[in-house]
């Protein structure tokens, strides 16, 4: 079982994550935005942040370079959920911040549970 931090601004989506993942045998811990999300990792250090782009108080680039300059935080594992298509500005934002990969929104539940396993074993191995 690992502990996942779904950062995202929509109550709605935190809780079909929540559902979808849990019932899959994970843990989830949520956030409303940025900011915080940054203190959740910090306290919970989670094995896979699911990071939406834009949130209030923090966005999505913001927060990733908190958690890349923090020493506690540095190493999380993270991976974009959204549903901004696939471009060169993602694929650099990715890149850039060292992140896992990316978990398209929206998902079928099967699709995001495949995704996020996916992803933790993809950290895991390395």
């Amino acid at each position: 079982m690992a502990t996942v931090l779904v950062a995202d601004d929509d109550g709605d989506t935190r809780l079909l994550v929540r559902t979808v993942l849990e019932h899959a045998g994970h843990c989830v811990v949520e956030a409303e935005n940025g900011s915080a999300a940054l203190s959740v990792a910090e306290d919970k250090r989670p094995d896979l942040i699911l990071l939406d782009l834009s949130m209030p108080s923090m966005s999505g680039a913001e927060f990733m370079r908190a958690l890349r300059v923090n020493p506690q935080t540095r190493s999380l594992a993270a991976a974009l959920y959204t549903a901004t298509p696939m471009n060169a500005a993602i694929r650099d934002f990715i890149e850039i911040y060292a992140m896992a990969g990316v978990v398209p929104k929206p998902s079928e539940p099967l699709e995001l549970v495949e995704a996020v396993e996916r992803l933790l074993q993809r950290t895991a191995a390395g």
